[in-house]
């Protein structure tokens, strides 16, 4: 048993890594490094207060937004933890890339319209800004900032660990410079430039990747032999690889996994606030409606990666035709570099690096501005000076960034998993309190603290308590969670609690709700000005 000190740094392995060694993947990448980090310093100067640092002011169009919106849910996740759960599990990970473009639907519809206005009503620049207004207390302020400040760390281990590959992959560092230098090019990126900087990178990476996706997909069917060579491979080796629910776990637990999936990507989206802060800088409301197909069009686009790199590469390493000297988590980048030209290759590869670095700067800018703005407003000590709040988010960016490369030094969780655990973290927190409280007049801020409180826990025990147990590896940590936390987990641990905690979120706070309407909260009226939200 390991000493509870006895923490290892886990994912420096670099054996599984091939290195480009061309110098047209070296030139993409460091043409791409060059480009962002310009538009950063850009951003800089187009940034004199926390509103332009936050949203940018209501400036962007419909393709801005949809694109913008569909690469902050793709990211380092998408292309890394894609290939990497499809890769591990078979067609359990379709549920994902099938059901998110969905997601994109939903959220449009029940919120697109809600948060816009709101930016309009009251000057809101965060989620937990939006939230008190809502619900009228400095308490769930002061929790959607913590939930949001929490979920931000995940969210950031999920790029940095994804980055750490690609720089290793493209430059051929050592994978611990890649995750180092990685983290230091995004901090000095998005202490510049803020989320104007973000927005048109997301723009820039989101044509690269929906252009080069097309070209892996061709490449990865060609490579596997077809469709159905890749499946009478994978069929041959383990049925269950190319069953409608995957080889995660048994028959029985696939089936569940693939609904929790189901329920966690297609509801969950409405509560990723990176994603739906994005409504605030709308130029205007006529232009929502066309964003949210052009989003999930992309994202089904940009997923043709995951699917086919994943199933291709699993289906002739089972042929015997690709020795396995990579793990699951490198499988997107060995595809790109040995199997397509290398013009393809540093075409992906540098989007990849632009879409980690502006993806990771939007959850930087909502972290930082939790902890700068939101936590410090709940209690009762807010920043009056704006130069002085855009100093202190400046500060907050690099706590986080620090504490995020820290989490990836020391964990070995798959990248596709740690994403999952990020997404649901938010969507338990986020989706009752946001899609209801915005859509519901009867919705109360008891209820929102219930929900929130609820949602976290339930994360925190059945996601944090396990993950630090497997880092540990002894001690008073691993007794609990095998005596408490997973003796009380009523599904098999292959069924993701970030879904439970959705579907536990979500009643409770309509329970809690009703009971304040009727003892707590029965004269409460709503502002005049919010009456707008719930018009149809």
């Amino acid at each position: 048993m390991k000493s509870p000190l006895a923490l290892t740094p886990l994912p420096l392995q670099e054996e599984g890594i091939p290195i480009a060694d061309d110098p047209v993947i070296i030139a993409f990448g460091a043409a791409y490094l060059l480009i962002v980090l310009a538009i950063g310093v850009w951003g800089w100067m187009q940034t004199d207060s926390t509103k332009d640092f936050l949203i940018t002011g209501k400036s962007i169009g419909t393709w801005v937004l949809a694109l913008t919106a569909f690469s902050v849910i793709q990211s380092g996740f998408g292309f890394v933890g894609g290939p990497e759960l499809v890769y591990e599990f078979g067609t359990t990970a379709l549920w994902i890339f099938f059901t998110a473009p969905l997601g994109f639907l939903v959220t449009w519809i029940v919120l697109g319209k809600r948060m816009r206005l709101l930016a309009d009503i009251r000057n809101v620049l965060t989620l937990p800004d939006a939230m008190y207004v809502r619900y009228e207390s400095e308490w769930v302020r002061g929790l959607s900032g913590v939930a949001v400040a929490l979920g931000v760390v995940a969210y950031l281990a999920v790029n940095l660990a994804a980055l750490q590959f690609v720089m290793r992959a493209i430059f051929g560092i050592p994978v611990i410079w890649g995750l180092l230098g990685g983290a230091v090019i995004l901090l000095l990126y998005s202490m510049l430039g803020g989320m104007i900087a973000g927005v048109w990178t997301d723009f820039l990476q989101a044509i690269t990747m929906i252009v080069g996706a097309g070209f892996v997909f061709a490449y990865a069917l060609s490579f596997g032999g077809g469709m159905e060579n890749i499946s009478q491979n994978l069929a041959s080796t383990d049925p269950a690889l190319v069953s409608p629910f995957g080889a995660m776990g048994g028959a029985e637990t696939a089936v569940l996994v693939a609904i929790a999936w189901w329920v966690l990507f297609s509801v969950g989206a409405a509560g990723q606030p990176h994603l739906i802060t994005k409504f605030y800088m709308s130029r205007d409301m006529t232009i929502l409606k066309w964003g949210a197909p052009i989003a999930a069009i992309s994202y089904a686009i940009s997923s043709l990666i995951a699917f086919s790199a994943g199933l291709s590469m699993r289906a002739m390493v089972e042929a015997g035709e690709v020795d396995t000297f990579f793990s699951a988590s490198e499988v997107g980048p060995v595809f790109v570099l040995e199997y397509t030209p290398s013009v393809v290759a540093g075409l992906i590869l540098a989007a990849l690096l632009a879409a980690i670095m502006s993806t990771s700067d939007s959850f930087l800018n909502i972290g930082a501005a939790a902890i700068s703005r939101d936590i410090p407003r709940s209690l009762g000590r807010p920043i009056t000076d704006s130069k002085t709040e855009l100093r202190v988010t400046q500060v907050a960016l690099a706590g986080l960034t620090v504490l995020s490369t820290v989490v990836v030094y020391f964990s070995d969780a798959l990248v596709g998993i740690l994403g999952a655990i990020s997404w649901g973290f938010f969507a338990a927190a986020f989706v009752p309190i946001v899609v209801l409280g915005l859509n519901w007049k009867g919705a109360s801020k008891w209820g929102a603290i219930a929900a929130l409180v609820v949602g976290m826990l339930f994360n925190v025990v059945y996601n944090v308590i396990p993950e630090a147990a497997d880092i540990i590896g002894g001690g008073f940590i691993v007794w609990l969670n095998e005596n408490v936390v997973m003796a009380t987990y009523p599904f098999p641990p292959e069924v993701p609690a970030e879904a439970i905690s959705l579907l536990v979120a979500m009643p409770v706070f309509i329970f809690v709700s009703i009971l304040a309407q009727q003892f707590t909260e029965p004269e409460r009226q709503l502002p005049d000005d919010l009456h707008a939200l719930f018009e149809r």
